[in-house]
């Protein structure tokens, strides 16, 4: 089994790369708008978040009021990444998983960058429109793209540091760039392990614990750091409470994660600050 991650520096060369990888390595591809459709399982629409809305009305200085939003919107799309990685080899490229998944210890992480003369000649025969026109789109796309990761993350995500590989197709042959992450693959980091795949596993089943818990009025918000153990089928939720009842708190978690699939020991350390 193995993951990588492709971040969109330029949208038609990360889809190029991901499906000829895909057929290369026999792994299923996955894009941004498949993951947020599986994620509606969970609630990610409850959020009240979409990139649109958010990057053309509201400027970075309001963003800190949709912490809890901002929160619960990642937790829902990070729980429906767990569940594409889990069920077999996989390839997503879309702007979220190279940092999403840094709970993945096996994940390739990789960015393409494509010169902008490429991308414009691409957008000018898909969409039949000028250069001009391409490249004001570009620009906008660009912009906004950069505005929502900024607002989901609060970092550069575009930042190398973020990836294990760089693939600068100003340099390099698309054919070049796919074996390149193809052999990267050979490394030992990247094969998956019993160990590497419960912690996966691990994750996930505290994400879907962290997405009950903001599911449910009386515990969305609260500031409560969720592990779980899924070999033993056990949840832990700890935090502190700015004022409130803990005991009612405690019935509320509980409650929320009652019905929760393998989960039969449920663990809370509740502190009153």
């Amino acid at each position: 089994m193995s993951v990588i991650a492709i971040s969109r520096g330029s949208l038609s060369a990360a889809k190029t790369l991901a499906e000829a990888l895909g057929a290369k390595l026999g792994s299923a591809v996955i894009t941004r708008e498949e993951v947020l459709e599986a994620a509606e399982r969970y609630g990610i629409g409850e959020s009240g978040l979409e990139m649109r809305h958010i990057v053309s009305q509201h400027p970075p200085g309001f963003w800190e009021k949709y912490a809890d939003a901002r929160k619960h919107y990642l937790a829902c799309f990070k729980a429906a990444l767990f569940d594409f990685v889990l069920q077999g080899p996989v390839i997503y490229h879309g702007n979220l998983a190279h940092l999403l998944l840094d709970q993945v210890p096996f994940v390739l992480r990789v960015r393409v960058n494509a010169p902008l003369e490429n991308r414009v000649a691409a957008m000018m025969a898909e969409l039949g429109i000028s250069r001009y026109e391409a490249i004001h789109r570009i620009e906008a796309i660009d912009r906004d793209r950069k505005r929502w990761t900024q607002f989901l993350y609060d970092v550069d995500v575009m930042n190398v540091a973020h990836f294990d590989i760089v693939l600068n197709l100003s340099r390099i042959s698309m054919q070049e760039a796919i074996q390149m992450v193809a052999a990267a693959l050979e490394n030992e980091r990247f094969r998956p392990t019993d160990e590497s795949l419960k912690k996966v596993r691990d994750a996930r089943l505290a994400t879907i614990a962290e997405v009950r818990l903001m599911n449910n009025p009386d515990t969305y918000g609260l500031d409560l750091k969720v592990t779980a153990d899924s070999a033993l089928g056990k949840v832990t939720v700890a935090g502190s409470l700015q004022a409130g009842d803990a005991n009612r708190i405690d019935r509320e978690i509980r409650s929320a994660l009652s019905d929760l699939e393998a989960v039969s020991q449920i663990e809370t350390h509740l502190n009153i600050a």
